[in-house]
């Protein structure tokens, strides 16, 4: 009788684990949103290549971005690959991810202006940022238990960037001079410029590889945006700094203009921009 109750115990929770596949392999918003990352966290070295002559005064730094950051962004790349492949075999990521390498070229999403170190570790907060916020959303809503495990540790890790990237803001910033005002406008512009060059990029290739008909609804990238936001607003419990970060994901045709600062000390609002781990 106990072996007969064991069986039926199994087979109720492989017919679960089956049933919660299913939904999530017809789910258009996880597919392109999980594929996206994947891209965009294996292509790392990109970024530490790009970085290193921007900190080449901070050799420190640029170890911890080669043996820590990289590391740690190419093994989380590594993990969701493999969850996209395994949920949606179908999906040709070999030949996406190359076409999406081949297109993309990170930047710090000021183009045109005049850079400074602290201007690039700004950014790279911004980014952690909301890497740890698009993470702790799905840790918070995913049908999969694997997936909230990988989201719950991918939200602590980004979260954990931050924190470095916040230290060195500060030691940026013991020599060079950054009112509230221009670091306020450069963190919309890099909200802005992850939104609209480095995920559009990783969203562009994810239609056209698939090995026969994709499963998944298919959608252009302004729809992927606004449902992006919704999800976002529902599932990541957003403080005020968060919020006003994703501002510029909540734009539609025109631009909103950039919001009130709230009232707090000059360089310590940011301090409170990422709520810890995927609490």
């Amino acid at each position: 009788m106990q072996a007969i109750a064991t069986t039926m115990t199994n087979q109720r929770g492989q017919s679960q684990d089956a049933r919660t596949r299913a939904l999530v392999r017809f789910n258009g918003l996880t597919f392109h949103s999980l594929a996206a990352a994947s891209f965009l966290e294996t292509a790392v070295p990109l970024h530490v290549n790009r970085l290193a002559p921007v900190f080449a005064a901070y050799p420190d730094v640029q170890l911890w971005l080669e043996q820590v950051w990289w590391a740690g962004r190419a093994e989380l790349g590594r993990q969701l690959r493999g969850h996209v492949e395994a949920t949606w075999p179908e999906f040709d990521w070999n030949a996406a991810y190359r076409e999406f390498h081949d297109q993309y070229r990170p930047c710090s999403g000021l183009r045109g202006r005049h850079l400074t170190v602290a201007h690039e570790a700004l950014g790279l907060c911004v980014t952690a940022a909301q890497a740890a916020v698009f993470y702790r959303a799905l840790a918070h809503s995913a049908d999969e238990p694997a997936l909230r495990d990988l989201a719950r540790r991918a939200a602590r890790d980004h979260a954990g960037y931050f924190d470095f990237f916040r230290a060195l803001l500060e030691r940026c910033k013991r020599v060079e001079r950054v009112g509230f005002g221009a670091t306020w406008r450069t963190a919309i512009a890099i909200s802005r410029s992850a939104r609209d060059d480095d995920v559009a990029a990783a969203f562009e290739p994810l239609v056209r590889n698939w090995n026969g008909t994709s499963i998944v609804p298919a959608f252009g990238y302004p729809e992927f945006r606004d449902r992006m936001a919704q999800f976002i607003q529902r599932h990541a419990a957003l403080g005020a700094i968060e919020r006003l970060l994703f501002r510029p994901w909540l734009e539609r045709e025109r631009a909103a203009p950039v919001p009130q600062a709230p009232v707090v000390r000059t360089g310590r609002w940011l301090s409170h921009a990422v709520q810890a781990g995927a609490a």
